[in-house]
């Protein structure tokens, strides 16, 4: 119902074709009606005998009504009487039907049924809109109610038969919405297909002339490579560069030879390419081709030869595309038989056609893909295809191009014993009609033609044949010796992996400069290389026969041997899903082609000295574990040793207190000190060597009380150093926080001790604040210090291990003071310049218990949770 904004010309082609339907629907059930209605005739005969004249004269009288409306459906006005015709004959049905039912038992009586059937009748068969649908369902039932009421009067029995026609009327609008509906329905379904067909025969349009735009534009600058390149080959006398620019030549006319097949595809889709039957020998051109590639064949040491050739008589055909036709299959079959086999080519005139047939002993086709190689772009195996080159538009060339003359490409083949392909030609083949498309515009139109007048003159017939036959050529690299080269003493070993002969020849002999290379043509080949000899560094085509390159990266990264030699990707496909399959399966790189050998070089390049970076942090990884480890056990072992000389350091100081020996007491002082200084020291080499966040003790801790017990003894030894403690609490009496008071007490000793050591090595005024208070949910102690501050560069190393620059210390104490808060929840803020004059460190402790984190490495937590 809401199609008409959406489709242009809904509204007019609905109306139409609704006109087109009510005429053609009216003319069959006025037909229907003129045959019927007089035949119920037999019913008043049987009911109401004694009625049966007057009853023939009504039925005879409405069919000289549908005879009338039967002139007027057929006249030239159809579509504009067919509605009010068909309104009358209707109406002359129910005034008929109505007169008989009140003739007979009026209300009580049966006949009014005929007036369902009129009202059934022409709500399903015709094609009506609402209102008129409605207006002649209400005309009837008040018909056939009037006519009752004037003869008979009201009465009960009236009300079964209205009920019943009132019912039918509803019941057959309803149906008329509905057909509406679905008709529009069904409508805007056409309209929008028919609009789909059309965009698709544009975009075919469209494609068939990018196709040949773009496969013209592309055989211009082919052209100019292959005249340049056969001239330089001409006169180059250096061996090596001559096998480089003949790998061109050959390349550049394989490129050619898939341009034109495009080319060619694309004009006969778009009806463009026209036959130019001249008299010629079919013999005598596959003699010449075969000849021309009986020495490829040779290379690869299959047979090729041919039957009958010379007893074919003269005939009438496209010479150039029957070329095309017998170059495509004897190629195919020598790039597809094994090495010694053998090929036949073969001719015969037959039932006034000249044939001619290619067979060969290679591996044949399944029987489900003998005419699904005739498809473009169809291979029977992708695998092997690729290992021998093509797009798959030949099969489907030559085919298309033998039915232009009004003959056939057929095939016999059973796998492993070899194809048969077979060529029928009439025997004057005769140009088709022309079905050339024109393009629509004028500027496409004048387009093609100097497209198609270029085309005829690029590139020389002299060339064309060496082109048809390029994909039998074998490769020119691979064949010959490139000069050696030795590659550098001790230069990584590098495994290329591709399947194209040239291209795995030339890369490697570039590459030999600076790596020992090693090649395989295939995954399996490349993935046995691997697993032989892990060599530093894989380069691997994606699209290869058998066991393609994403296949070939995920195994060698699922090889423990392996897992950490970097792959590199080479392939032709472009664009991100590419990438993304390729990074997907492990690849460390991913590589397009074309790609230069200096990108190459310099990709490889990176990732050895990215791998050999790694090594080498592997290696002082392990040398730091393993002084770690031996440190660790010399630290243990001090232990001991120490605690014997702190043990007889403070019995000696204390028998000499009480002898007052003052001078010695002074002295084991300084060793007391030293001592406890190198417990402490020892203490922190432990705790950093073990690792790990710190096992804690946590319990509920008053504070006040805690930090007066704690402060006591550090504020009366600050004191005897001469150095002021200002203490300032700002914290409930009966405040507890959950921590491990013997670990929070070493931290505030060593931020304590930190904050003295400052003071005394260059502060003017010697004076340390600790401060502490409740915020935000957390307990927060403030040590700050009249010291000179900490340089900016240093705070950025604060918190690394041993990253000191005292002339005492191990340089982990703060280390261990921040794993210690970390361990608790907490959190430590320093600043480098506080307002007292020379650093201060905040410590915040939540006030609920925290979840103590999974154990790690307490030198490797981030310094990124430092706030400076």
């Amino acid at each position: 119902m809401g199609t008409k904004t959406r489709i242009p010309g809904f509204e007019q082609t609905f109306r139409e074709e609704t006109a087109q339907l009510f005429v053609e629907r009216a003319r069959f059930l006025l037909w229907t009606a003129l045959a019927l209605y007089p035949a119920f005739w037999l019913l008043d005969i049987t009911i109401a005998p004694q009625q049966a004249l007057r009853f023939l004269a009504i039925r005879l009288g409405v069919c000289a009504v549908y005879l009338i409306a039967l002139g007027a459906v057929y006249s030239r006005r159809a579509r504009v009487l067919a509605q009010p015709v068909v309104m009358l004959g209707a109406f002359a049905s129910a005034v008929g039907i109505a007169v008989m039912s009140a003739f007979l038992e009026g209300f009580a009586g049966n006949y009014f049924a005929g007036n369902l059937i009129v009202i059934f009748t022409i709500g399903f068969f015709i094609p009506w809109e609402l209102a008129p649908a409605a207006l002649l369902c209400a005309v009837i039932v008040l018909t056939d109610l009037g006519i009752h009421l004037a003869l008979h009067g009201p009465s009960r029995e009236m009300v079964a038969p209205l009920s019943f026609l009132l019912g039918s009327s509803v019941f057959t609008w309803l149906a008329v919405l509905s057909s509406r509906r679905t008709r529009r329905r069904d409508l805007s379904l056409r309209l929008r297909l028919e609009r789909a067909n059309e965009e698709l025969k544009e975009l075919d349009e469209a494609k068939s002339r990018f196709f040949a735009n773009v496969t013209h534009e592309l055989r211009t600058p082919l052209t100019l490579l292959l005249g340049p390149l056969d001239a330089l080959l001409g006169s180059e006398k250096d061996g090596e560069r001559a096998m480089l620019l003949q790998a061109m030549v050959t390349n550049a006319r394989r490129l050619l030879r898939q341009v034109d097949a495009l080319l060619d595809g694309a004009r006969l889709e778009s009806g463009r390419l026209r036959l130019e039957p001249q008299p010629a020998n079919l013999g005598a051109l596959l003699a010449e081709l075969t000849a021309a590639a009986a020495p490829h064949a040779a290379g690869r040491g299959i047979r090729l030869t041919a039957e009958n050739l010379d007893e074919l008589p003269d005939s009438v055909f496209d010479l150039s595309k029957v070329e095309i036709i017998a170059a495509n299959l004897i190629s195919n079959a020598v790039k597809f038989t094994s090495e010694g086999g053998r090929i036949v080519v073969r001719a015969e005139v037959q039932d006034g056609q000249i044939a001619f047939e290619v067979e060969d002993d290679g591996p044949g086709i399944p029987e489900d893909q003998l005419e699904k190689i005739f498809e473009r772009f169809h291979q029977v195996d992708s695998s092997l295809s690729r290992g021998k080159g093509g797009a798959g538009l030949g099969l489907a060339l030559a085919r298309e191009l033998a039915r232009l003359h009004g003959g056939d490409v057929t095939v016999r083949s059973q796998p492993g014993r070899g194809s048969t392909f077979r060529v029928e030609l009439p025997r004057e083949a005769q140009p088709a009609p022309e079905r050339r498309r024109r393009a629509r515009r004028r500027e496409d139109h004048l387009a093609q033609v100097r497209l198609e007048s270029q085309a005829a003159r690029e590139y020389a017939a002299r060339s064309m044949r060496d082109t048809l036959i390029a994909d039998v050529e074998l490769p020119r690299l691979a064949s010959a010796s490139l000069p050696h080269r030795e590659p550098p003493p001790g230069a990584p070993r590098v495994l290329l992996v591709e399947d194209n002969a040239d291209l795995r020849t030339f890369v490697a002999h570039q590459l030999s400069r600076r790596y020992r290379v090693e090649t395989a043509a295939d995954g399996e080949a490349g993935l046995e290389a691997a697993r032989r000899s892990a060599p530093a560094l894989i380069i691997a085509d994606v699209m290869m026969p058998g066991l393609d390159g994403f296949e070939l990266c995920r195994r060698v990264k699922a090889d423990p041997g392996l897992a950490l030699v970097p792959v590199i990707l080479v392939t032709a496909k472009a664009g991100s899903e590419a990438v993304v399959e390729g990074l997907e399966v492990g690849a460390d790189d991913y590589v397009t082609k074309p790609f230069t050998l200096r990108e190459l070089e310099a990709r490889i390049a990176a990732h050895l000295r990215a791998r050999e970076t790694e090594r080498r942090l592997h290696e002082r990884e392990s040398r730091l574990a393993a002084i770690g480890q031996m440190t660790s056990s010399l630290v243990h072992d001090l232990r001991n040793p120490l605690t014997l000389l702190k043990g007889y350091a403070d019995l000696a100081h204390a028998l000499a207190l009480r002898e007052g020996e003052d001078v010695i007491a002074g002295e084991l002082e300084q060793v007391r000190a030293a001592s406890e200084r190198l417990r402490r020291m020892v203490e922190e080499v432990l705790e950093f060597a073990r690792g790990g966040a710190p096992k804690l003790a946590i319990e509920p801790v008053p504070v006040h009380r805690f930090l007066d017990k704690t402060l006591a003894p550090l504020a009366a030894d600050l004191e005897d150093r001469g150095i002021a403690m200002d203490i300032e609490l700002r914290l409930r009496d009966d405040l507890s926080v959950p921590f491990d008071p013997d670990r929070f007490q070493r931290v505030l000793e060593n931020l304590l001790r930190n904050a003295r050591e400052a003071v005394l090595a260059g502060g003017v005024d010697k004076k340390i604040f600790l401060s502490a208070w409740t915020a935000d949910g957390s307990l927060a102690i403030r040590v700050a210090d009249t010291g000179p501050g900490i340089p900016e560069e240093a705070a950025r190393h604060l918190f690394e291990p041993f990253a000191t620059g005292k002339q005492q210390g191990t340089g982990l104490g703060l280390v261990t003071v921040r794993n210690l808060v970390k361990a608790h929840g907490g959190d430590i803020r320093v600043e480098t310049a506080a307002p007292e004059g020379g650093a201060a460190f905040t410590v915040t402790l939540p006030l609920e218990p925290a979840q103590q984190e999974p154990e790690r490495s307490a030198a490797r937590i981030s310094s990124s949770s430092l706030k400076i």
